[in-house]
């Protein structure tokens, strides 16, 4: 690995995603490995590039990018884009809400480092100390990953985490089609479909939000979730 792209989507996360901006400006990684950092804003209505583009004043242009949509695509959408302009060889996915801490991006680096991984996720149910999320929302995570892995015929813990980490090359040969949260699941599925790739997971910690503190994924996109896992896991498609 030399060169990893970080890709950010943003909607409506003005509290957070200018201390996110620092803070991965801040994280150094692991072996001098390379990071360019894609900021992609779904068509915010609130002052959220304003708190990005203060945030980058000071920092390197080649290492941050800053991408804007004319209308909001949701953050599948904004992904999306990110893989498109990405040009290192593997690809992480960054929140902008601080539910993860950015250190521990070097942590999935070093499974593939040290254990030969193609895929790592980033799980928030590894071990029994790692803890964060309502009851109602960890079930519904438990369901969902116990599904994928029934379907896609894969073995994790967590399937919704934000942090995947994966070959450039492969992101960019999926035709990934999902808008909104429904991205999860069907990265997940394709993925799965290449049987060549080794996954291994690494536990991460977890500072959930509320919906008060402006947590955006609900009960329609789990209802949304299953089908896409029915859909793109029992899909020939990738």
């Amino acid at each position: 690995m030399q060169k990893l792209s970080i890709i950010i989507p943003v909607y409506n996360e003005a509290n957070t995603i200018g201390e996110v901006v620092r803070l991965i400006d801040q994280l150094e990684l692991i072996h001098g490995i390379d990071k360019e950092v894609i900021v992609v804003d779904d068509c915010s209505t609130d002052h959220s590039q304003a708190e990005i583009n203060q945030a980058l004043k000071g920092i390197a242009e080649n290492r941050f990018t800053l991408l804007s949509h004319a209308v909001n695509k949701g953050k599948g959408g904004a992904i999306q884009t990110g893989i498109q302009e990405a040009t290192g060889d593997y690809i992480i996915i960054q929140d902008a809400d601080l539910e993860l801490d950015p250190t521990e991006i070097n942590l999935l680096i070093e499974a593939v480092l040290n254990q030969g991984a193609d895929i790592v996720y980033g799980s928030r149910f590894l071990e029994k100390e790692t803890k964060g999320g309502s009851f109602l929302s960890n079930t519904a995570n438990a369901f969902l990953t116990r599904l994928s892995n029934w379907v896609f015929g894969i073995k994790i813990t967590d399937m919704e985490t934000c942090y995947k980490l994966v070959p450039a090359a492969e992101f960019k040969s999926l035709n990934l089609v999902e808008q909104r949260f429904g991205f999860e699941p069907e990265i997940t599925a394709k993925l799965a479909k290449n049987k060549s790739l080794k996954w291994v997971e690494v536990p991460i910690s977890y500072n959930a939000r509320s919906e008060e503190q402006g947590k955006k994924i609900g009960w329609k996109d789990g209802f949304r979730a299953v089908w896409c896992i029915l859909k793109y896991g029992w899909g020939k498609s990738r």
